[in-house]
């Protein structure tokens, strides 16, 4: 693989953690009510967890010659403003199962060099332990049905 495609996997890595639904939200402003402390504090130290990756994605980029670009949120994330929070962990759950498959396969692409593969592996088991809490959290919600 060359530096070119390394840069440009990192480069698609730093847009999927700096573009996702939590961090969307934090800009978006769910609506809240009393309880959602929890809920809250889930998404922010999800967005906590993604911030830090961001920087050291930032930071591989741009010492292999790349340029940091973080891209748009997806088009489909402005239909999310003003919905409840409780209703939005539902959808923050599918696009980070989404999240995973696309990270397990940048991982998967990053195999030759390990610096990158590492950064990779450790962005994967983030979005794994993230899903972990907030289907944790999710649980406990009373479900409409």
């Amino acid at each position: 693989m060359t530096d070119k495609n390394t840069i440009e996997l990192l480069g698609q890595l730093l847009v999927c953690h700096y573009r996702s639904l939590p961090m969307f939200l934090t800009e978006a402003a769910p609506w809240v009510h009393r309880g959602d402390e929890e809920a809250s504090e889930v998404l922010n130290d999800i967005v906590a967890s993604q911030k830090r990756m961001c920087r050291r994605l930032a930071s591989e980029i741009e010492q292999r010659g790349g340029i940091v670009d973080v891209g748009d949120y997806p088009i489909d994330f402005l239909d999310f403003h003003f919905l409840s929070l409780d209703y939005m962990l539902q959808r923050v759950c599918e696009y980070q199962r989404k999240e995973i498959v696309s990270l397990g396969r940048s991982a998967e692409q990053l195999y030759a060099d390990p610096a990158a593969s590492a950064i990779a592996k450790e962005a994967l088991g983030a979005a794994r332990g993230h899903l972990e809490s907030l289907e944790e959290l999710l649980a406990k919600i009373p479900q409409n049905d």
